[in-house]
């Protein structure tokens, strides 16, 4: 009989693994990419034409595109809170092919196919095909067109703001400049990596500060090289970054003043340094978790050290089936297992973004270490390990807009991808490639590693998939065609779809203001507002100066839970909007309505057209 580690066994050893190799190699990538793309088909069609809200935010995006392509003046017309270049991109769209959710939706589909090959890609140099696989499955999973919270909009097709999707292609192009330009200079990809930070100081906050991270880390990467930026890159690094600001200030110096101008060009980042509106209300800080800050901190330094220790149980998994302990081995796996199965019987995966923090911050550290030591070994990092750190970098500052409530859900669609999709690229090939030189343990906690991620994704698709299939109620018509919840459950999509039938007998130069909320019934009737966006703020004076001022044709009362603005039932007695309400009933009379009473705080939904006096 061979002993265990005779030169026999060591040869069937290496020639199955390295048969499996040549496998991968040559059909698996291909097979793996085909199931990619029938993830991507099944999540597209299970969500199709469901994806906006009928209230929230996303109307706003419709409203404000449609105005700007007929000519209104972006930030005077109207409040808008992120840069210029989203808004214009898509006006353009709506003045080459028409106004239409569906336009919206074409385009936002064209850019997310493109981050996916950009993601997969930029995975693929950091950690091979199994990573990049991992990573891009992971999104298509979680983070692509999923709804799980009462609001949607959080998704790729219709994003609560098109800056998002926008932003996140932006900066996957500036990931791989930068990982070719801080190892090979060019004044071409200097001058495209200036213009990456450029365009993302026209389009918002978090993308400035993960261009800005990138650059920087770029920069840092060249000097510990030994290849400082010259000059003329510097030139050219910093043109293109003044490039994008420069364009949108002579194109509204056509119409304003160039003081003016200039700050309607800068309004991306401006608006951090003047206070954002939303902090009125402190919804800010409940956003980023500041507001529990104690707390929310212990909760992901307590979620970060359990990730780390089921991290910690697969690899040793693989480790030790490699040292011929078996046995050991098996029974941690049934133990991982089954506390895996616990916290998706306890609906606890449904908070795993809580571990996101640390988990970077340790991949972090992880890949810092790597890029020293080949730098100081080899004088010159491997691509792999400089695109692994630029991507951990990337997934760190994306998160830095959630600190203390970093989730996967909500904001986390696009903040908290790239966090994700880095956690599920190392889980399957970095933790594997730790347990040793034998295949089988490394197949085994390559293995244990996808099956926790499968089932994080499987959970959370679930869920998706059962508020998706009480979507039926259809809003809107054509290419503005989409479905909301079902009237028997909630009855918002079917009272905005009420109003926008009642009002497509008004006139077209009619103004209608929708309270609390709904420029989407502004949009879908093709009527103007007389200041969307004030919702943004407690600007009641403001608004009732506004309409005082306008005098709106026609106001729609709806019901709206302000409950996530910090306010009661809007128009009640000692809540927001009670002197609007109160202007409103003397100066206007009920045309229609529908349903339950807007200013009731029963619960149901209605909606109440009134018309000047």
């Amino acid at each position: 009989m061979q002993s265990p580690n005779s030169p026999v066994e060591k040869s069937l050893s290496s020639s199955s693994e390295l048969a499996f190799a040549k496998f991968f190699q040559r059909r698996g990538e291909a097979v793996g990419i085909g199931v990619l793309l029938l993830m991507a088909v099944y999540f597209l069609w299970d969500s199709w034409r469901k994806w906006p809200d009928p209230i929230v935010d996303f109307g706003q995006q419709c409203y404000v595109v449609w105005r700007v392509s007929q000519g209104a003046l972006l930030y005077h017309d109207f409040v808008w809170s992120y840069g210029p270049a989203s808004v214009f991109f898509n006006a353009t769209l709506f003045q080459i092919f028409g106004p239409g959710i569906m336009v919206l939706v074409a385009a936002n589909l064209i850019i997310y196919a493109a981050f996916a090959v950009l993601v997969y890609l930029a995975f693929r140099k950091a950690w091979g095909k199994l990573g990049a696989w991992a990573a891009l499955a992971f999104f298509l999973s979680i983070f692509s067109f999923l709804h799980l919270l009462a609001v949607g909009n959080y998704n790729y097709a219709t994003p609560y703001s098109s800056e998002s999707t926008h932003g996140m292609l932006l900066i996957l192009v500036a990931v791989l400049i930068t990982a070719k330009w801080c190892r090979e200079p060019s004044t071409k990809l200097t001058f495209a990596l200036g213009l990456c930070g450029g365009m993302a100081a026209v389009i918002k906050p978090e993308f400035m500060l993960a261009a800005g991270a990138l650059g920087a880390a770029g920069l840092a990467l060249r000097f510990a090289q030994k290849k400082p930026v010259t000059v003329a890159e510097f030139f050219l690094l910093a043109l293109g970054v003044v490039l994008p600001t420069l364009f949108f200030t002579v194109w509204f110096a056509r119409r304003e003043s160039w003081a003016l101008a200039i700050t309607d060009a800068c309004q991306a980042w401006l608006v951090i340094f003047v206070g954002h509106i939303q902090s009125e209300s402190g919804q800010q800080l409940s956003l980023s978790g500041f507001d529990h800050a104690g707390t929310n901190a212990w909760h992901e330094i307590s979620a970060g050290a359990v990730a780390l220790l089921l991290l910690a149980a697969l690899w040793s998994v693989g480790w030790l089936f490699n040292r011929r302990r078996r046995t050991i081995a098996l029974l941690i796996s049934f133990g991982a297992i089954g506390f895996l199965d616990s916290v998706m019987k306890n609906n606890r995966w449904f908070s795993v973004g809580k571990c996101l923090p640390l988990l970077i911050t340790v991949a972090f550290v992880w890949m810092l270490i790597r890029l020293r030591r080949e730098i100081r070994d080899e004088k010159r990092p491997r691509e792999s390990t400089v695109m692994g750190f630029l991507l951990v970098l990337l997934a760190g500052t994306m998160l830095a807009r959630m600190p203390l409530y970093a989730r996967v859900y909500h904001l986390g669609f696009f903040q908290a991808a790239l966090a994700g999709m880095v956690v599920a690229a190392m889980m399957v090939s970095e933790l594997s490639h730790l347990t040793g030189e034998g295949w089988r343990g490394r197949m085994l906690t390559t293995s244990l590693a996808g099956l926790v991620l499968a089932s994080y994704c499987v959970a959370f698709a679930k869920t998706s998939h059962a508020i998706r299939a009480d979507q039926t109620e259809p809003v809107g018509e054509g290419r503005d065609r989409f479905y909301s919840t079902s009237r028997t459950i909630d009855g918002t999509g079917a009272v905005v779809n009420w109003a926008v039938e009642q009002l497509r007998a008004v006139p077209a130069d009619a103004t209608v203001l929708v309270l609390p909320e709904g420029t989407m019934i502004n949009y879908l009737s093709r009527h103007r507002t007389v200041e969307p966006g004030w919702m943004r703020g407690d600007h009641e004076v403001e608004l009732l100066r506004q309409m005082r001022l306008k005098h709106p044709d026609f106001v729609v009362l709806i019901s709206r839970n302000l409950e996530e603005f910090g306010k009661g039932r809007f128009g009640t007695p000692g809540n927001f909007g009670y002197d609007i309400w109160k202007w409103v009933q003397d100066n206007y009379v009920v045309a229609a309505s529908l349903g339950a009473d807007p200013l009731a705080e029963d619960g149901h939904t209605g909606a109440t057209i009134l018309r000047q006096r």
